[in-house]
């Protein structure tokens, strides 16, 4: 016998179908798909390196102030996972362009992540939740988002200039012309 599906389930596979898949099932775009993926491939390296280095880094810098402890404990993580994530943008042609569509697509889950919050919170005590929220999942997503994402939107732009100039047909001089 069959299981039904719930109606949000229903919803959740045809926006994720209309979203990447034409009608007849073949995907609307591959980069668009693929860039998704990957944003999930990076939101698990990020979580990977978030959970095998903050227990070290506390240790690390249980002396130091908070300030300073807060700040190592999201940065750190952050580059490490950015540093395995940027690796991607030394694919060859035009899959380069991936790891900048991944980094703009976490920064979309990241907001849809913020505003799913607000449903979750009890608004009796809103300040001290969402404060909860904000120090386990949106403060490293910002800091994962930022410093991958910056880099691979600046690789993908200086790329994109320069197969530009690779494509741009030189001129000849006006008296080679004649």
């Amino acid at each position: 016998m069959a299981m039904k599906r719930s109606k949000f389930d229903r919803k959740l596979d045809g926006f994720f179908r209309g979203l990447f898949f034409e009608e007849n099932g073949k995907p609307k775009s591959a980069s668009l798909l693929y860039s998704f993926l990957m944003a999930i491939l990076f939101i698990l390296v990020y979580g990977a390196c978030y959970l095998l280095l903050l227990g070290p880094l506390e240790k690390a810098f249980s002396g130091a102030s908070v300030v300073i402890r807060n700040l190592v404990e999201y940065v750190v993580p952050a580059l490490s996972g950015s540093a395995v994530c940027l690796l991607f943008t030394l694919l060859p042609g035009e899959k380069r362009g991936l790891a900048a569509g991944a980094y703009l697509w976490m920064a979309a889950l990241l907001i849809a992540v913020m505003l799913f919050e607000l449903l979750l919170i009890d608004w009796s005590d809103a300040r001290t939740e969402y404060g909860l929220f904000m120090a386990v999942v949106n403060l490293p997503g910002i800091a994962s988002v930022l410093t991958g994402g910056v880099p691979a939107l600046l690789l993908y732009r200086r790329e994109r200039k320069a197969r530009a100039e690779r494509e741009k047909v030189r001129e000849r001089p006006s008296w080679y012309q004649s």
